[in-house]
Order: structure tokens, then C-alpha cells, then sequence
């Protein structure tokens, strides 16, 4: 139901805008220079849907019906006036949309061109038929095929946009506006007037109220303002026969309306589409400057929140100049200002008498400015007189051309830090001085202890020998377990006072020289070969092919640790072998493997057995006796030679402690003697 009214509708209105455009028709009475009912056609379909064309048909049939009664000829006039509106209303809405306001230059392009082109369909399949049902001159067919091209497409330039701009809101009418709109008309009227009862040269009068309109009211107004400029051009060209178009013939005059026409329509259809896009292109701009000012609004916010959250730091800016401009709270809480006390004070009250005199905060400045970052720690002043040791940092803050603007200051306050290090100073300083004390007091302590005991060890020594054959068995037996438990003594001073030099860094020094491998193998086989037999143990030194003879090192200290490493073996295997194995390990390496088959080493403890004073367990202690000092010892001894001490174990069937040194030693001079 509703759509039948919406085509009875749209067929009464068509009918009743083409009776009253045929007052202005052109014999024979088929076409006008502007006809309305074209463009209410493709407003009303723009509008409400393609489905109203039988609207128009109807529309046209009955007000061409009515001309001369001729049915077939209404029914084909009706036919191509439809078809034509329901082309061009397709074409729009696939290309531009429905254009209710003309925002963009390309949509309102896009909308007169397709009017442009779409407006040949209704001439051509309505003249065509009916030429050939009455035959015209080819001259007057082409003039009516033109005059009806013309009404067609100066209809729907004028009037759908009128209708397109009317469905939507206009603007606020206010009690000035109205005003302005009513003087508006009055001089468009009376300009209208001037214009077409005058000359030709006076028709640019009325653009300058297109432009009025469009800057000053809406797409509404200027719509309305160019179809009534038309009205006002047709009337007065067509029934009053004045103005600039009238005194030319009907081609010429019709041919100078649609240019006339069509430039005014034209130009207030671009002029909003141009408006509105400058528009929108503001309010986009406007749009971004106002969240861009509200980010660094709110960017500006947080970081001031941020900086005036933290009591650690002292955080402030500097002018180009040196002057306080910005006080955080960790400034005060470090330097004793508040803000406003310092602000637009110079920085340079925060540095002693001295450092001012010698001109040191313009120079950190200038440093600053210069390198764009100045760091220092150094002592600064208080408001309370006080100094703290502050580390400093000045950034130069520049704009985007470079310019200067400030410094950005960070302090911090050191104090404690300064205190602690100071501390610690003093405690090296005190701990060097009881390490020498406890060196001098060993060294002490051993020659003192050396002195009686080397006494002791020659008597024992000459006893245990009973060159005079006046001691018993049992006495000698006394004789040498007197000498052998002075030895242990001896080499029990020896370790700690090697230890001693070794903790307190004494032993930097070592005798580098050339070291026979043979030689060495020897010394070791007379001092263990007896202490084997004893044992009943098997003992054996290899050489393996390949070794240099000599190798550069300290042989003392190699022997030392080789010793060490022997001894342990020698304690801790009941039977079974101890061997010594010297082979190469690359091109400039030997590795001394010093092996046994005793009770090995658990893989818990292979760290602690290097400790001083630490065995594997007390009761190895208890069972096998020593001090828990030769490896210790042999590892650092090891490290000044430049090699490493490795171990290999597994409990219950022996060790491998391998001693790798560097075939020669190349270090500085400096450590070697």
C-alpha cells in the first residue's frame, strides 16, 4: 500500500511539474530548455529507491498524453524518460552514493557527468520512434533533440540537487540569519532584474550570490539560490523576451542559457563540495591539534608526576642563562630548598666558595652547552651550609632548529656511598698493615722456631746414626722417631709460612730458569724410591716420547708441588702403584699425571680437599694425618706458574691430580726473578 501511494505520488507530481514546465515549451511542443520533472524523476529515485520508475512512467504518459493525444508517441516519451531516470539514479548510487550533501569535488564531478551523459537516453529513444511516425527535417530534429537534452539535463542539475539538500538538516536559523536571508533575496531579485533586462556584460553580477551563499549559509541555500537564478534567466529570456539571451535566435539563445545555466549550477555545486572539504579538512585538523595538545597535555602531566615522584634524585631544569626553572622533590629533600625559594635563583649557590671563585658552574655549563652532557662527582653545598659528595649529571636541552633552550640538572646524593668506600679504604689499608704484621711475625716466628729445631734435628740425626755404637736398638728406634716427627715439624713451618706468603700476596717472584725433565724425574725418583719400599707400594716416573728436554719454569716451585702431590699419593694408597707421567699435551704444553690406585676422592669434596686446613673428611684426618695445607698451597703455586692443577678420582680405586704448565714461560719480567 505504501508503495502504491509513493508511485501515485511521484506520478501526480511529475505531471503537475510538466504541465507547468510546457508553458515554456519549444514548437512543436515536445521539449523545453529546463524541464523540472527530470530532475524531481531522479531525486525521487535517488531518494526512495529505482522501484518508484513506473511512477514516472505514468507521470510522463498522462502529461504527454495530454499534448495531442497521441498514445503510442506518450507511451514511448514516457518509456525513455523512466529509463532514463532509472539509469542515471543506478549509475549515482553505484559511482557517488546518494549525495544529499556534496562533500568531495570528485563525488559532485562524478554526479554532473553522469547527468551529463545519461541525459541523451530519453531524446534519442523518444525522438527517434517518433520521427519515424512523423517525419521532421533532419535540422529540426537535431534542434528539438538538443532543446530536449538541454530541459533534461538542466533539470536534474537544478532541481535534484534542490531535492537532495532539502531531505537533509539545514542549517541553524537564527533571528540574524533570517535577516540576512531576507536582504539576501531582496538583492537577488533585484540584481536578477538588472541582469535580464540589461546586456550580456552584467550576468557575472549573479555569481558573486552563489558564492554568498555558500560561505554564508548552506548546500540548501546555494541549491535553491542557483534554480532561482535559472527561474529568473528562463523567465525572462523565454516570456518576457529581455535580457542578454533574448535578442539572439532560439539555437543561440537556448545554446547561451545551458552554458549560463549550467556554469551557475556547476559552480555552487563545487563551491559547497570545495567548502566542504576545507571543512572537514579543518575539523580533522582541529581535531588532531586538540588530541595532540591533550597527549602533550597528559604526556607533560605524567612526566611531571614522575619526576616529582621520585626522592632519590635530585631532577631540575636550568635556563639558558643558569637560573633555577623547574624543582622536583628529591631536590628538596637533597639540597633543603623548596621551590618557591630557589626558582629563578642561580645554580651556582649549590657549589662551595671555591669552586665559585675559580668559576666552575659557568664552566660545566659551557662544557655542557659545548659536548651536550657534563658528568662529574664532587662535593655541593646545602641550604643549611652543609656538603654532600653528589654525582652530577648536565644535559644542554636544544630545540628542533638547535637553539639552547636549558639544561636538564640530575644529582644525586653520595654521602653514604663516599663514606662506605672511605670505610673500606681504611679497612684495606688496616688489613694490609695486619697482613705484614702477621708476615713479619711468621717469618719471625720461623726463624725463632727453625733455630732450636735444627738443633734438635742434628742430634736426633746423630743418635738415630749411633756412630759409637753405645745406643741400643730401642734407643735408636727413639732417636729416629725424634728426628722423623722434627722433620714433620719443620715441613708443617714451612707450609704455613708458604701459605702465609701466598694469602698475603708475598710470593709474586718466581725463579724462571731452564728445568731438565731427566733431572727432575731423577730428584723425585731418590726422594720417594725409599718411602715405596716401605710401603711396598709400586712406584714408577715415565717420560713419554715426544718431551722437550728442558722447559722453562721454576723448577723449585714445580718440584714443590710435584712433591705435594706425591706425598698425598704415597699417604692415601696402602697398596696398589703411585706413577708419575710426563707427556705432552699440544705443542707447547706438559701435563704432570701423578696417579694411585689408593682411596680416591668423593665428587662432593674435590673442591674442599683445596681449601687450607680441609681433607676429605675429619676421620682421613685422624687416619692418615697431615694438615690439609698441601694442596692448597700446590693450586696457588700451580696459578703463579701459569698452569692449572686438575683431578680425576673415583672413590675406592684411586686419583689422578695432573699439574699442566706451559713449556715456557713468557710472562712480563716484571713478576719474574
Amino acid at each position: 500500500m505504501r508503495r502504491a501511494i509513493q508511485l501515485a505520488l511521484l506520478a501526480a507530481v511529475y505531471f503537475a511539474a510538466a504541465k507547468l514546465s510546457l508553458l515554456l515549451a519549444i514548437p512543436p511542443g515536445y521539449a523545453t530548455a529546463v524541464w523540472p520533472p527530470s530532475g524531481i524523476a531522479l531525486g525521487a529515485l535517488l531518494l526512495a529507491g529505482t522501484a518508484l520508475w513506473p511512477g514516472i512512467w505514468f507521470g510522463s504518459f498522462a502529461a504527454n498524453l495530454t499534448i495531442e493525444g497521441d498514445v503510442l508517441a506518450a507511451a514511448i516519451i514516457a518509456s525513455g524518460s523512466s529509463l532514463q531516470a532509472y539509469a542515471i539514479a543506478t549509475l549515482i548510487m553505484r559511482h557517488v552514493g546518494v549525495p544529499r550533501r556534496f562533500l568531495r569535488v570528485r563525488e559532485t564531478m562524478g554526479f554532473v557527468s553522469i547527468i551529463a551523459v545519461g541525459a541523451v537516453i530519453a531524446p534519442t529513444l523518444a525522438l527517434l520512434p517518433l520521427a519515424a511516425v512523423h517525419p521532421l527535417p533532419v535540422a529540426e530534429l537535431g534542434a528539438n533533440w538538443w532543446t530536449w537534452w538541454q530541459g533534461d539535463a538542466c533539470g536534474m542539475l537544478i532541481f535534484t540537487p534542490l531535492i537532495l539538500s532539502w531531505s537533509a538538516p539545514g542549517i541553524a536559523w537564527t533571528g540574524r540569519k533570517v535577516l540576512e536571508a531576507m536582504v539576501f533575496a531582496a538583492l537577488l531579485l533585484a540584481a536578477g532584474y538588472v541582469v535580464f533586462t540589461g546586456g550580456a556584460g552584467r550576468t557575472f553580477v549573479m555569481v558573486p550570490f552563489v558564492v554568498w551563499a555558500a560561505f554564508r549559509f548552506g548546500q540548501r541555500e546555494v541549491t535553491t539560490t542557483a534554480a532561482a537564478i535559472c527561474g529568473m534567466a528562463l523567465w525572462y529570456t523565454l516570456r518576457r523576451d529581455s535580457g542578454p539571451f533574448a535578442d539572439l535566435v532560439a539555437n543561440e539563445a537556448l545554446l547561451l542559457l545551458l552554458v549560463f545555466v549550467s556554469t551557475v549550477v556547476v559552480t555552487g555545486l563545487m563551491l559547497c563540495a570545495v567548502l566542504a572539504q576545507l571543512e572537514d579538512a579543518r575539523t580533522a585538523l582541529a581535531t588532531r591539534v586538540a588530541e595532540r595538545t591533550r597527549a602533550a597535555a597528559e604526556s607533560e602531566q605524567r612526566f611531571r608526576l614522575m619526576v616529582d615522584s621520585v626522592v632519590d634524585y635530585a631532577i631540575y631544569m636550568l635556563d639558558a642563562q643558569g637560573r633555577v626553572a623547574s624543582w622536583n622533590a628529591g631536590a628538596e629533600r637533597i639540597k633543603g630548598y623548596r621551590a618557591d625559594e630557589i626558582i629563578g635563583q642561580h645554580f651556582s649557590r649549590f657549589y662551595l666558595p671555591e669552586d665559585i671563585e675559580r668559576g666552575k658552574p659557568q664552566a660545566e655549563l659551557e662544557l655542557a652547552r659545548s659536548q651536550g652532557r657534563f658528568e662529574e662527582e664532587a662535593w655541593r653545598v646545602r641550604k643549611d651550609g652543609s656538603t654532600f659528595w653528589a654525582s652530577i649529571v648536565v644535559s644542554a636541552v636544544r630545540d628542533d632548529e638547535g637553539e639552547l633552550l636549558g639544561f636538564a640538572k640530575v644529582t644525586r646524593d653520595l654521602t653514604d656511598k663516599k663514606h662506605v668506600e672511605a670505610a673500606i679504604v681504611r679497612a684495606k689499608i688496616e688489613a694490609e698493615r695486619a697482613n705484614e704484621s702477621k708476615s713479619h711475625f711468621l717469618a719471625n716466628m720461623s726463624h725463632e722456631l727453625r733455630t732450636p729445631l735444627n738443633s734438635l734435628l742434628i742430634l736426633a740425626r746423630l743418635l738415630a746414626d749411633n756412630a759409637g755404637g753405645r745406643l741400643d736398638a730401642k734407643e735408636v728406634r727413639f732417636a729416629q722417631t725424634i728426628y722423623a716427627s722434627g722433620m714433620d715439624l719443620l715441613g708443617l713451618i714451612n707450609d704455613l709460612l708458604d701459605l702465609a706468603k701466598i694469602e698475603a700476596g708475598a710470593i709474586t717472584a718466581l725463579h724462571m730458569g731452564p728445568a731438565r725433565l731427566e733431572d727432575l724425574r731423577d730428584d723425585l725418583e731418590r726422594a720417594f724410591r725409599e718411602m715405596a719400599r716401605e710401603k711396598g707400594v709400586e712406584f714408577a716416573i715415565d717420560l713419554a716420547p715426544g718431551l722437550p728436554a728442558t722447559m722453562r719454569t721454576d723448577p723449585t716451585r714445580v718440584k714443590q708441588v710435584l712433591k705435594n702431590l706425591l706425598a698425598n699419593a704415597f699417604k692415601f694408597t696402602r697398596q696398589g702403584s703411585v706413577r708419575l707421567r710426563i707427556a705432552p699435551r699440544g705443542p707447547d704444553v706438559v701435563a704432570f699425571a701423578v696417579s694411585d690406585t689408593g682411596i680416591g676422592i668423593a665428587p662432593d669434596k674435590r673442591e674442599i680437599i683445596f681449601q687450607a686446613f680441609q681433607q676429605a673428611d675429619g676421620a682421613t684426618s685422624r687416619q692418615y694425618g697431615g694438615t690439609g695445607l698441601g694442596l692448597s698451597i700446590s693450586r696457588e703455586l700451580t696459578r703463579l706458574l701459569g698452569g692449572e692443577l686438575e683431578l680425576e678420582s673415583t672413590p675406592g680405586r684411586g686419583s689422578t691430580f695432573t699439574l699442566v704448565l706451559p713449556v715456557s714461560d713468557v710472562r712480563a719480567a716484571a713478576s719474574v726473578k
